[in-house]
């Protein structure tokens, strides 16, 4: 069974090991060492990352006590080597995982609330809960959070005996007799945990709970702790900054004057858009009548827009009204005739020019991915 060093010393990043066995795995390498400081993926939390010698170890698991590296290249077994663990990322998971200890303990203390999921990942953690609380009561628990955060308590981690264990009071209890993890921070929370944690809550710095959704009955946190939750604060602010100067509002009034400006917008698309199937609709109108095929490309137009003046167009159109505008990829397409059925034509018009889309009646509809000549051509020469 590997020693596992961070249990006694999360805060220890070069250590000295013997390989005790390598093994090949999908073009990686899984070193197992008779002690390390490297934590595994293991409880909801990544691997530590780092060196093993020249070596980089990129990740871990943990099976049966024992832990192995994932590195990028082999060892010699029975080779003596140093460790060095990828520290900054350590201590950052430190931090966010003392967090969610401290939020976990104070939801359960405060409502019953279990934490019933956890992950830390990359970017955030989050934290999944058996109970709905209201905004106020997040805002409660981030704010004793963060005052838990400030008394920069004691964080302890410890195997206590079996006759303690039995009396102890704790989260996440199993049933397990011995050999249980206890991660106690003091007057906050008593968990079995067995990830590495600050000594003290002041290294946390501080504590923000990002988002809340509702999750399996229950909810799920979005949280950011120490540096994350920082530089997560500034980009909001300077977001913000930036939304008032180009509002030429202050920070406190944004919502409102965002509101009121998706009002106004709507406001105005909605005349625009009635404005433009007017437009449509005459210049459908005024086209001059024809007993041949009418090819019109739009440069920009919806199909509402596209149907608007081809229902006015085929008044005076003998053959077939085709309306065109650009699409994500060639052309979209309405096609009309004032009398007769298109639900037979589509297909052959589809397969000549790279089409897809139907429709019934006198009127169908959809897109061309042959180019503007090719459409022209054969409406306006081949089946004219």
């Amino acid at each position: 069974m590997t020693i596992k060093l961070y249990d006694s010393d999360a805060y220890l990043s070069e250590f000295e090991a013997t390989v005790r066995e390598v093994t090949e795995k999908n073009g990686h390498y899984e070193i197992l060492l008779d002690r390390t400081a490297f934590f595994p993926e293991e409880g909801g939390q990544s691997a530590d990352t780092g060196t093993l010698g020249d070596v980089s170890v990129i990740g871990g698991r943990i099976s049966d006590g024992e832990i192995f590296h994932l590195t990028d290249a082999p060892l010699a077994v029975g080779a003596k080597v140093t460790g060095r663990v990828n520290f900054a990322e350590r201590y950052d998971k430190m931090k966010q995982h003392t967090a969610e200890h401290i939020l976990s303990g104070l939801f359960f203390s405060h409502f019953g609330y279990h934490n019933i999921g956890f992950h830390l990942g990359a970017e955030e953690t989050t934290m999944d809960f058996d109970g709905v609380p209201t905004r106020e009561e997040l805002d409660r628990i981030e704010t004793l959070a963060n005052e838990a955060v400030m008394q920069n308590l004691r964080v302890t981690a410890e195997y206590p005996p079996t006759e303690v264990l039995e009396s102890l009071n704790y989260r996440s209890k199993l049933a397990l007799t011995e050999n249980v993890r206890i991660v106690t921070i003091e007057g906050v929370d008593v968990c079995a945990c067995c990830a590495p944690h600050v000594a003290h809550t002041g290294e946390i710095g501080c504590i923000k709970i990002l988002d809340a959704e509702k999750y399996k009955g229950g909810i799920r946190l979005h949280m950011k702790a120490g540096l994350r939750a920082l530089a997560d604060y500034r980009m909001r602010y300077r977001t913000t900054a930036a939304l008032s100067a180009l509002l030429s509002e202050k920070q406190t009034d944004l919502v409102p004057a965002t509101e009121k400006l998706l009002a106004d917008t709507a406001a105005l698309t909605r005349t625009y858009r009635e404005l433009k199937l007017g437009l449509m609709k005459k210049e459908g109108e005024d086209i001059p009548p024809t007993d041949k095929n009418l090819v019109r490309v739009f440069s920009d137009a919806s199909y509402d827009e596209l149907r608007a003046f081809a229902n006015a167009a085929m008044e005076k159109v003998g053959g077939m009204t085709v309306a065109l505008a650009p699409a994500k990829e060639g052309y979209s397409y309405l096609i009309a005739v004032r009398e007769g059925d298109l639900s037979g034509n589509v297909r052959e018009i589809n397969a000549a020019l790279a089409g897809k889309g139907g429709g019934r009646g006198n009127m169908v509809m959809g897109t061309f991915r042959a180019g503007i000549e090719t459409i022209r051509r054969y409406f306006e020469e081949e089946n004219a």
